[in-house]
């Protein structure tokens, strides 16, 4: 996965160009705890067409296919 240095949105997944973004959202759960969930969540088509959901975490920068 590459992403854009300037807004952070998917530029590729999985080696495919991203055509565009859907929505995106930000996901923060379990803060009462000492392993808390902060994902960047991003809905985004595919230059073939493909709907894939994926999230970066925020906690450890690693990207996640979702769908």
């Amino acid at each position: 996965m590459r992403a854009s240095p300037d807004d952070g949105r998917p530029l590729t997944v999985d080696g495919e160009a991203v055509e565009g973004v859907v929505e995106t959202w930000l996901l923060e759960d379990r803060w009462w705890t000492d392993r808390p969930m902060r994902r960047r969540m991003w809905e985004v088509v595919t230059a073939r067409g493909r709907a894939v959901v994926v999230h970066r975490d925020l906690v450890d920068g690693r990207w996640w296919r979702s769908r």
